[in-house]
């Protein structure tokens, strides 16, 4: 892309708006307990001599920790990590609009950029941007856009450079869009070969940790094995059937009647636009009243499928719009087995809409879809306002920096800190069940299992007997049950609904030593001498 000077002012206009947004909402997504807990302390427990693959049970790539273990080494401020994952989400921004220039004007591309700044990269989706539950997703992300930059601007070597990097974070990923970049070049019928030996670079960075840590073949089978065991637990079917999807019955017939009545006030919109625009507002304001914004995932995919093969078939797409709409589908063929738009397809949702309006060109009068653009980004931008109404954070200073809690928090977290730090010895270690390992975290406590969770899903890959045994043998110091709904997993609460077990030989093993109170309880307990 040649920048002209309109780009430049764009680019400078989204660069301080994402400043401005990083600087109000930093640490304010998510709960640091629940969803990022993994990875600040994995790389904490890296730099302590702890391997991935024999120590730690590694679900996503190694990259992500990797780095994180090299930021930890310099300072072990939780803060840093969140720097680092607003750098990343920055670089996807400008990816973004660079990729939407290819195929829209610098107003049109800006629009879009900061639409996708305000509905998915400052999203309060679980899968977040800015927050990450998975740095290794988020790198993979940006690999995604990279590959998607690089083909459409002909950069061969960050291609290949690029699904290296993937293939190293996200390997789902890679498999999809290694095979549609190499059907392209092939297609294209260029000679690939000889600059293809970049995608091995971030593979033998992935082998050379392997061998500098003399990690055995065997733990990587087993780590794998588990894996494959914990892809087939009914708790993770449950927590995808919880969330929806795509191919479902029920699900289908849902979106089948969103989509109509979207259809159905968005036609009577087009019909009222040129005369009465007063009643074209009102019929667009109506669905995106009834439609949750959780919905519009699905209701996006069904529209933009149809559209496809009806532009493809009358000939009026151009292979880089092709292009664009095979890898929009790709980066979004996950989320059609999750479909909340809070979930996975939070990170490819800004492109399917863009991409919608790039199709819509060929068929639809500009001005109205600029319009019925703005009246979704304001309808939808209001849910994640009052998000952030309904549910204020605040900062709690730690060790660790400050961090941001849940009103209904704060207390509890704060009195149960502060107890770890005044009661637990430095020499003594601790777990947090189900799951809470910013607290070792923050108190440099070794957490000593394979597992980083006792949620139902560990308790059905790694076995009752097993975590049990791991207990025994561990002779773990403190235990702190720190209240936690595992309802997506289909038991809500450990010791009622699951590990009862695991619960009894605690309670055979351990003596209650406090309960903490304010909105829920903490019971703590010590190993019996």
């Amino acid at each position: 892309m040649n920048a002209t000077k309109n780009d430049k002012i764009s680019l400078l206009i989204l660069t301080i708006l994402f400043t401005l947004f990083a600087f109000f909402f930093f640490g304010k997504f998510g709960n640091i307990l629940i969803d990022f807990s993994r990875e600040c302390y994995i790389p904490l427990q890296m730099n302590n001599g702890e391997k991935l693959y024999s120590d730690i049970f590694l679900i996503y790539g190694f990259f992500g920790y990797f780095i994180n273990s090299i930021i930890l080494k310099f300072t072990q401020n939780v803060n840093s990590l969140l720097i680092l994952a607003n750098i990343i989400s920055y670089t996807i921004l400008i990816l973004f609009y660079i990729i939407s220039r290819k195929f829209l004007n610098e107003k049109q591309s800006f629009f879009f950029s900061f639409l996708f700044l305000t509905l998915s990269i400052f999203s309060n989706s679980t899968f977040s941007f800015v927050f990450p539950y998975s740095f290794s997703t988020l790198w993979a992300v940006l690999g995604c856009y990279l590959v998607i930059f690089s083909l459409l601007y002909d950069k061969k070597n960050l291609l290949f450079l690029s699904l290296g990097f993937i293939f190293v974070n996200k390997i789902e990923f890679f498999i999809i869009f290694g095979l549609i970049s190499i059907f392209s070049l092939l297609f294209k019928k260029e000679k690939f070969l000889k600059n293809s030996f970049w995608i091995l670079f971030f593979p033998i960075l992935n082998l050379l940790y392997i061998a500098i840590n003399q990690i055995p073949i065997d733990d990587i089978i087993k780590n794998a094995n588990y894996i494959t065991t914990m892809a087939k637990t009914s708790a993770i079917a449950y927590f995808y059937k919880g969330m929806g999807s795509f191919f479902e019955i029920n699900q289908f017939l849902f979106n089948l009647k969103n989509l109509f009545i979207v259809l159905f006030f968005s036609f009577i919109s087009y019909q009222f636009f040129k005369k009465e625009q007063i009643f074209a507002t009102m019929s667009l304001i109506l669905p995106f009243s009834i439609i949750h914004f959780y919905n519009v995932f699905n209701l996006s995919i069904l529209i933009l499928i149809p559209i496809f093969f009806i532009t493809l078939r009358k000939k009026l797409l151009s292979s880089p719009e092709i292009l664009l709409v095979i890898f929009t589908l790709a980066l979004n063929f996950k989320c059609l087995f999750k479909t909340s738009t809070f979930s996975y397809s939070n990170f490819g949702f800004a492109l399917i809409i863009m991409v919608l309006y790039v199709l819509f060109l060929k068929v639809l009068n500009k001005k109205w879809l600029v319009y019925f653009l703005i009246i979704f980004l304001i309808g939808f931008n209001i849910e994640n306002i009052n998000y952030f109404a309904k549910n204020q954070k605040i900062g709690l200073k730690t060790t660790i920096g400050q961090i941001q809690l849940n009103k209904d928090d704060f207390e509890t977290f704060k009195k149960t800190n502060e107890y770890i730090k005044t009661n637990i010895q430095k020499d003594e270690n601790l777990i947090v069940i189900p799951e809470g390992q910013i607290f070792n975290f923050i108190h440099k406590k070794p957490w000593n299992y394979y597992n980083s969770t006792f949620t139902p899903l560990d308790f059905e890959t790694f076995g009752e007997e097993n975590i049990i045994q791991k207990l025994n043998e561990n002779k773990t110091d403190w235990i702190i049950f720190y209240p936690r709904n595992t309802h997506e997993y289909g038991a809500k609460t450990i010791c009622y609904d699951y590990g009862i077990d695991f619960c009894e030989y605690i309670m055979d093993n351990y003596e209650r030593k406090t309960i903490i109170e304010d909105k829920f309880k903490v019971l703590i307990f010590k190993i019996k001498k």
